[in-house]
């Protein structure tokens, strides 16, 4: 009697959530709707190009991406997977032509050579979650057989304002986050919301990265807060990535955004503003043992304790505390120090502790293959061996955040490794000899780069020097001690 009095109460809401998911459907804008900034204005990547009937990123969009296109019409036959993300997927410095999407495609014909594979590469420079999300929601109308998300570096690059959203109430957020799911919850927003009660910030049409106007890295500084603010936008935007494409049925695989460690010091260090004038002065002289490679380790390492013991926060110190415990081989030390030192870098240009957990969370919780990045871009030790140590290999990076050709090969034969191992081909013939195909896809890679010619690789390096210029500022020095307020 007690379940069916509970039935009973809850059949008029289940009636109602029917009628109105038939009779008026949620648009795949209303489903991509971002509760923290306004994306309305952006318009679709990719045009119809009558003349050749393909779908290609026009030229004005090059400055952020790289040219693709696919046939407006998909044939039968044809496996189209599309790779999103940013400037990682792109392949920079390089290009999309060395980036892990056309590994991952010569790979999958190297197995299924009878097969028509269309891997497109939606990869843009500096594009954060929210605006790979509008992305998703394009593609999702071009007929993919699968998807690939590699997102979660670009989150720090532009303004956006989270107080009063952060301020909201539980009830509130729980309306947000089932408005997705939920038809009568988007119902009921859609009918009752008011413009005076908007709390999202519109973005520009293209990103606005502080980093690309002078000055830009003085506008960052300690904010706890906005940090908070940016993670659980990401956590929410990445949640709503994965259910829009897991609601269309749609094969996904999640990549966890790594980067690199070792070779990379913090972009920018400052000091919490509660020190007096009297600390800050016996920080810098611990801070100068600390960096003065004729002293022994020891004793260096112990000006980082002191260091923070003052700050726990001063990413400098941890930076220099895990590359000293590296040095020396201790490895377990050297991790701890090395990736606070990337979680609290004042200018966050690699993806936070807090967002490479929401990218598994997330995947875990709604069950989405895992390509595990960090595992496998850790082969040796510090001594060369061949040996996994808990730290991601350098020479898997060209810089901060972007893999090496190496790197994006590594990585593009996992995923398709994983698509098949998953059943994603559950259809097509296997070859019996694997063997041949392993030599298939050597033999492809080395006919790939073949064709690319030195002046590919040229204008890699001179992007790479770009990057880097772009990056400027990034400190192993201390703060500007006479700027600091006592």
């Amino acid at each position: 009697m007690r379940l069916a009095a509970i039935v009973l109460a809850l059949l008029p809401f289940a009636i109602l959530e029917t009628v109105l998911r038939i009779a008026v459907p949620q648009s795949i804008d209303e489903l991509a709707v971002d509760p923290y900034v306004d994306l309305q204005q952006l318009q679709p990547l990719f045009e119809l190009d009558t003349s050749s009937n393909e779908r290609r990123i026009p030229e004005q969009r090059m400055n952020f991406f790289r040219p693709a296109a696919f046939s407006a019409s998909k044939d039968d036959g044809t496996q189209r997977i599309f790779i999103l993300g940013g400037s990682t997927v792109q392949g920079r410095p390089f290009s999309t032509e060395t980036a892990f999407p056309i590994w991952l495609e010569l790979r999958l014909r190297a197995v299924f050579p009878q097969v028509d594979f269309e891997v497109i590469n939606v990869g843009g420079i500096s594009y954060a979650s929210y605006r790979v999300s509008k992305l998703v929601s394009e593609v999702m109308e071009y007929e993919p057989d699968a998807l690939v998300l590699y997102t979660g570096h670009n989150e720090f690059l532009e303004d956006r304002e989270y107080g009063a959203l952060l301020d909201a109430g539980p009830v509130q957020t729980w309306l947000s986050s089932m408005a997705g799911k939920i038809r009568m919850v988007s119902w009921l927003q859609e009918r009752f919301k008011t413009t005076t009660t908007t709390s999202t910030a519109t973005m520009p049409t293209e990103v606005n990265a502080r980093l690309d106007h002078r000055g830009g890295l003085e506008k960052y500084h300690r904010d706890p807060g906005w940090r908070n603010g940016v993670e659980q936008h990401f956590d929410a935007t990445f949640l709503g990535m994965v259910r829009q494409i897991k609601d269309a049925e749609v094969p996904l695989w999640v990549c966890i955004p790594t980067c690199e460690l070792v070779n990379t010091p913090p972009f920018k260090v400052e000091l919490a503003k509660e020190l007096s004038k009297s600390q800050r002065n016996q920080w810098q002289a611990w801070w100068e043992i600390a960096n003065n490679d004729q002293l022994p380790s020891q004793q260096r390492l112990a000006a980082c304790k002191d260091c923070l013991a003052m700050d726990p926060l001063d990413a400098g110190a941890h930076y220099v505390a895990g590359r000293l415990f590296y040095e020396q081989g201790n490895v377990e030390e050297a991790q701890e120090h090395l990736i606070l030192a990337k979680d609290f870098d004042v200018c966050p240009l690699r993806a936070t502790t807090a967002i490479e957990q929401s990218v598994v969370q997330i995947a875990m919780q709604e069950n989405i293959p895992i390509i595990p990045t960090p595992d496998l871009f850790d082969q040796r030790d510090i001594h060369g061996n061949q040996l996994p140590d808990g730290i991601v290999d350098p020479e898997f990076f060209v810089d901060h955040l972007h893999p090496s050709i190496r790197g994006h090969q590594v990585l593009g034969k996992a995923i398709a490794d994983n698509m098949i191992q998953n059943g994603l081909f559950s259809g097509l013939p296997l070859p019996q000899d694997a063997l041949l195909a392993e030599q298939r896809f050597e033999a492809l890679a080395q006919q790939h780069l073949a064709g690319l010619g030195e002046a590919y690789y040229v204008r890699g390096r001179q992007r790479l020097e770009g990057l880097r210029r772009w990056a400027a500022g990034r400190v192993g020095q201390a703060p500007d001690m006479e700027s600091e307020e006592d």
